[in-house]
C-alpha cells in the first residue's frame, strides 16, 4: 500500500528532481520541525542531505526515521549511501542488505548494495556485485541506476562488452542522458574506435544535454587539445618542405648551388599553404559549435594550448624564414630549420614517451 504524501513532501521531493537542494532541504526541515514523527519526511531529508554532500547530516536523519518507523526500508537505504560516501563499504553493504530483506521485490535495494560490493577490496565483493546489480535489473528493467551500476562493474572486470551493452540499454531508455553519452564515447577513445572530431562532436552533445557537467567538459577540453597539438605535424611537414625546396642540404653528385630559385621556393610556400589548407579541413571542418567554443576557452585559460599552438606557429615561421629569403650559406639555412625543428620534435617524443609510461 502506497502512503499519502504531504502536500509539502511532495513540493520538496519535485525540488530535488531539478536539483534544487537548498530549497527542498529548508522545506523539509521545517516540515520535521513541526511533525517530528514523520517518518518519511525524515527519510526524504536524508537523501537530500546525501545529495548535498552533507553525509553526517543525512545519517542523523536516516537513523531518526528509523527509530520512528524500524521497518522502513527506504532509511536503510539513505544509510547505506551514506556510509558508501564516506568510504565505509562493509557498513554500507549491510544497510543495504537490511533494505534487501525490508524491501525483497524492490530493484533499489540491489543496487545500492552491488554499489557497495563494487568498492570492496577483494575480487569475491566484485563477482557478488555483479550478480546482485542483474538481479535489480531483473526486478526493475527500466531502472537507469541498475544499469550504470552494471556498467561500472562491468568496466571493473574488464568486460567492455557488457558495459558497452549497459550505455546503450541507458541510452535507450533515456535518449538524452549525458552520461552515458559521454561515457560510450570514453569508452570509444579508450579503444581507438573513433576520431577525434567525432569524439569532440559525441562530447559536445552530451555537454549540451547537461551544461553543468563539469567532468563531460574537461573530455571535450582534452579531446580539443589533442586536436590543436595536431599542428605541430603541420608545421613539422612544412619545415621539411622548406628543406627540400629551399636546397638546405646539397643533392646528387654535383651540390645544387645557392640560393635556390625562386620559382622553387615560391612552389614550396605553395605546398605549406596545401598542408595547412588540407590539414584544417580534415581535423576541424567537423568540429560542432561546441569544440569550437571550447578551442577558444582552451586558448585563452590554458598555457598548455598556447604552448602546442605557439610550437607550430615558430616552426612556421622558420619554414616561411627558410623560404622567403634568397640564402647563399647553407649554415644559416641549417640553423633556421633545426632552431624550428627541434622544440617541436623533443615535445613530441617527450609527451610520446610520458604516455607510453603511463601506460
Amino acid at each position: 500500500m502506497s502512503e499519502t504524501v504531504h502536500p509539502v513532501l511532495a513540493r520538496a521531493m519535485a525540488l530535488m528532481e531539478v536539483n534544487r537542494r537548498d530549497q527542498a532541504q529548508e522545506l523539509l526541515v521545517r516540515h520535521v520541525a513541526q511533525e517530528p514523527d514523520d517518518a518519511f519526511a525524515w527519510e526524504r531529508l536524508a537523501a537530500c542531505r546525501n545529495s548535498a554532500e552533507d553525509f553526517t547530516g543525512a545519517m542523523e536523519a536516516a537513523n531518526e526515521a528509523l527509530r520512528l518507523d524500524p521497518y522502513r526500508g527506504d532509511a536503510h537505504l539513505r544509510r547505506s549511501d551514506s556510509f558508501r560516501f564516506r568510504g565505509l563499504v562493509y557498513d554500507a553493504a549491510d544497510a543495504a542488505r537490511e533494505a534487501r530483506r525490508l524491501l525483497p521485490q524492490a530493484a533499489a535495494p540491489r543496487v545500492a548494495l552491488a554499489k557497495a560490493l563494487r568498492m570492496m577490496p577483494d575480487e569475491a565483493g566484485l563477482e557478488e556485485a555483479y550478480d546482485v546489480a542483474l538481479e535489480g535489473i531483473s526486478l526493475d528493467p527500466e531502472l537507469l541506476g541498475a544499469h550504470s551500476t552494471l556498467y561500472y562493474i562491468a568496466r571493473d572486470m574488464d568486460r567492455p562488452d557488457i558495459a558497452e551493452q549497459a550505455l546503450h540499454t541507458v541510452l535507450r531508455l533515456e535518449p538524452t542522458d549525458a552520461w552515458a553519452r559521454a561515457e560510450l564515447a570514453r569508452m570509444k577513445d579508450e579503444a581507438n574506435e573513433a576520431k577525434l572530431p567525432q569524439l569532440a562532436k559525441e562530447y559536445s552533445e552530451a555537454l549540451g544535454a547537461d551544461p553543468d557537467a563539469d567532468h563531460i567538459e574537461g573530455r571535450l577540453h582534452g579531446v580539443v587539445y589533442r586536436l590543436l597539438r595536431r599542428t605541430r605535424w603541420f608545421a613539422l611537414l612544412c619545415l621539411l618542405i622548406a628543406t627540400l625546396d629551399a636546397r638546405v642540404f646539397p643533392t646528387g653528385d654535383d651540390p645544387t648551388g645557392l640560393p635556390a630559385p625562386w620559382p622553387t621556393r615560391m612552389w614550396g610556400l605553395v605546398l605549406m599553404a596545401v598542408v595547412w589548407a588540407v590539414g584544417a579541413w580534415r581535423i576541424y571542418r567537423k568540429l560542432p559549435r561546441g569544440a569550437r567554443m571550447s578551442t577558444r576557452l582552451l586558448l585563452r585559460r590554458f598555457f598548455w594550448a598556447r604552448l602546442a599552438v605557439g610550437q607550430a606557429l615558430w616552426g612556421m615561421l622558420f619554414a616561411v624564414v627558410a623560404l622567403t629569403a634568397p640564402w647563399t650559406d647553407r649554415g644559416v639555412l641549417r640553423t633556421l630549420v633545426l632552431v624550428g625543428a627541434v622544440p617541436l620534435v623533443l615535445t613530441i617524443w617527450f609527451e610520446r614517451a610520458a604516455m607510453r609510461s603511463a601506460d
